[in-house]
């Protein structure tokens, strides 16, 4: 119901009670009341408390206000410099002036003495109760803000990861593709040097300028430590076409130095991946230049065969022609009879439309086969040029 109070049991809260008096008796009754649920430790004036506060915190402070050095108002505004835990004051006043003082100070509550031994229990186990529900709500805001940070944290980093892929996919040279994935790594604070395998000629890039001869060395003989390999504060990742070695990675075993290695081990991987399409259109643009150079080279050479064959054909039918004319020009010396030259004429014209059909119908099969031949030509280069436009 709105407005009820419901009575806690006292004995279930326990913990450990620091009481701060001058008086030897007044420190005696006090520990007398609560020593049978609670742990109670005692101090003799303000400066001791501090020590034993800073040393070892307790779960809840009884304070007196009149003591000799430091009172009881005083030493409550240090202990706040460097504790929020209970303050309960102890005081023979009833005076609200001097209760006004006590919560001034950062106190929590105040017990007047002498004390009630119902009260001083029940006041001592509501105060602890409510530091130990403040403590536990404090954890579980320094869990969800550090829950909330390691989000945005991984949230950068995912982006990190996603801009060097979108820099890098349309990347035509590998020392441009070296110096993007230099740049990225060095995004999460790191100091790196880069190996990359470039076919005949290899090449070292690093974030600090000129590599040293031990990083020559040690990224050369990178391949024989495996994949990924650590040792203190130096990473390497090794992949076909690339090799890293990180130089200071952070030494703590949290969940963002883990994250840490698997992004460089990401962002290695996706280099290699980048460096074979890379070598790949490389390849690529080469024969595409041989084959454009062996489709030119092929449409002129089909071009001279069908001239060739058309010549030939010419030729041959003026050869016919001429030796057709030198028979019969012959026939006078020959001494033939006119009958003669008529049978001999036409058996050599009839042989003659022979031959003339025959290099007509193969005339016309050579044609359209070399006709065949130059279309596809044609059509494949076209088919080509479209490729290299896209």
């Amino acid at each position: 119901m709105p407005g009820s109070s419901k009575l806690i049991n006292i004995e279930d809260v326990s913990g450990r009670v620091l009481i701060v008096d001058d008086d030897k008796s007044t420190r005696m009754v006090l520990r007398s009341l609560l020593s049978q649920q609670f742990d109670v430790e005692t101090a003799s004036s303000g400066e001791e408390a501090l020590t034993i506060c800073r040393e070892r915190e307790p779960d809840l402070i009884m304070l007196d206000v009149n003591m000799p050095g430091l009172d009881g108002y005083k030493t409550c505004c240090k202990l706040r410099e460097f504790t929020d835990i209970p303050i309960v004051f102890v005081t023979a006043s009833d005076a609200p002036d001097e209760h006004i003082k006590a919560f001034d100070a950062g106190g929590d509550d105040v017990i007047i003495k002498p004390v009630i031994k119902e009260i001083l229990l029940r006041k001592t186990s509501l105060a602890i109760r409510r530091g130990h529900q403040t403590q536990s709500i404090q954890v579980e805001k320094d869990s969800f803000q550090n829950m909330a940070m390691n989000f945005l944290s991984v949230s950068g980093e995912s982006g990190l990861l996603q801009q060097f892929i979108q820099s890098s996919l349309n990347c035509g040279d590998i020392r441009e593709l070296g110096a993007k994935l230099i740049e990225s790594i060095g995004n999460f604070s790191l100091d790196c040097s880069v190996l990359i395998r470039e076919e005949d000629a290899p090449f070292i890039l690093t974030s600090h300028g000129e590599p040293s001869e031990v990083e020559k060395t040690v990224l050369k003989q990178s391949v024989g430590m495996g994949r990924i390999f650590q040792f203190k504060r130096t990473l390497v990742v090794n992949y076909e076409h690339v090799s890293v070695i990180v130089n200071n990675m952070p030494m703590d075993e949290s969940d963002k130095s883990g994250r840490v290695r698997d992004n460089i081990a990401t962002l290695a991987e996706m280099t290699n991946s980048l460096c074979s399409i890379v070598l790949m259109r490389r390849t690529s643009h080469t024969l595409a230049e041989q084959f454009q150079i062996a489709m030119s080279t092929g449409y002129a050479t089909v071009e001279s065969l069908r001239e060739t064959s058309q010549r030939a054909q010419v030729d041959t039918r003026i050869l016919l022609q001429e030796l057709v004319d030198n028979i019969e020009n012959s026939y006078t010396w020959l001494g033939t009879s006119q009958s003669q030259e008529k049978t001999i004429s036409a058996t050599m014209y009839a042989a003659v439309d022979k031959i003339l059909a025959l290099l007509e119908a193969a005339s016309v099969v050579s044609d359209n086969k070399l006709n065949e031949v130059i279309s596809c030509l044609h059509n494949t280069s076209n088919k080509k040029a479209d490729i290299d436009l896209f």
